[in-house]
């Protein structure tokens, strides 16, 4: 008799075919169970696309199978799919061998002089289907490349976040920080799996009342009140300086933004307030500056000073 566990082994395999013909015995005994219905409908897609992993020279390595991948999960999705184990299942596979093609082509071309795009590409693909340490090798090198990319600062974030140590969780947020500062726009909550983010976003949205917009514009210092500990990267004298220099701009800004800009200065300034009090706290042991700080954030966002004081336990 067909077991659940053996057609789940055969889909993440891309034994496709044998996949199907496990999960139909399965629907026999059970026609209404939905991970059978998803195991067998991934079955029967791959099964009809299995030259696309297959191919020894594909025409565009990673990127296509990459490409396909987002085409089916949006199938799935909208028939009710995309959380099941046969869907996660399936993912390892066409993501696993995805992977196995961006290497091969890295090994053709060399990795003298890698393309930036593909690096981050793979980086995304492993941490999809949860190969932490090997993403983080690919990023930390795409990092050396473009260091100023924040793309690359908060898929790192999640390399480090989902290690499951706090060293790691706290060198992970502090990749967050850095992002933040860089470009929080390039933030892709599709890659945000760590539990502090999920966690994070779900309050915002219950606050924001799921205002994608506003969640996104917020989420820099609701991650940054909780990042306030000793082992984020430390920021060097120059770095408080900038930071110091765009908080006063935004403070002057705050007295004449129009209304429907204020909401993004004040967000942007209670990200800087919080970043610049771990350097204080942690780093440069001001007291006096960290407790200027904090008044400054009661008075924009008390809720977020509280949050920082928790953290901090102080």
């Amino acid at each position: 008799m067909a077991s659940f566990e053996d057609a789940l082994f055969s889909l993440q395999a891309a034994h496709f075919e044998e996949a199907k013909s496990l999960f139909a015995s399965l629907l026999e005994q059970e026609p209404d169970n939905s991970e059978f219905m998803a195991g067998f409908y991934a079955a029967g897609y791959w099964a009809n696309r299995s030259d696309q992993l297959s191919n020894p020279e594909p025409a565009r390595p990673g990127t296509g199978l990459m490409e396909a991948w987002d085409s089916f999960q949006d199938l799935a999705e909208k028939k009710g799919f995309a959380a099941t184990r046969s869907i996660r299942s399936v993912m390892r596979a066409v993501l696993g061998r995805a992977s196995e093609q961006y290497r091969q082509k890295f090994q053709r071309e060399g990795m003298a002089h890698p393309d930036f795009s593909d690096l981050e590409e793979l980086g995304k693909c492993l941490i999809r289907i949860q190969d932490y340490g090997n993403a983080r090798e690919i990023l930390q090198y795409a990092r050396r490349i473009q260091p100023t990319h924040s793309g690359i600062h908060f898929l790192l974030a999640e390399c480090f976040l989902n290690e499951g140590e706090q060293e790691s969780a706290e060198r992970g947020l502090g990749f967050y920080r850095d992002g933040f500062i860089i470009q929080p726009t390039q933030f892709d909550p599709a890659y945000a799996f760590s539990s502090v983010v999920q966690e994070t976003l779900q309050q915002l949205g219950e606050e924001k009342e799921n205002d994608l917009d506003r969640i996104l514009l917020w989420l820099p210092a609701y991650l940054m009140a909780q990042s306030q500990y000793s082992g984020l990267r430390r920021l060097n004298r120059d770095e408080v300086s900038q930071l110091q220099r765009e908080t006063h701009r935004l403070e002057k800004d705050l007295e004449n933004v129009m209304d429907k800009f204020k909401e993004k200065v004040q967000a942007r300034l209670c990200f800087y307030y919080l970043a610049l009090h771990q350097a204080a706290i942690f780093v440069y042991d001001d007291r006096d500056y960290a407790r200027e700080l904090m008044d400054s954030l009661k008075a924009l966002h008390p809720g977020l000073a509280q949050r920082a004081k928790e953290a901090t336990g102080k």
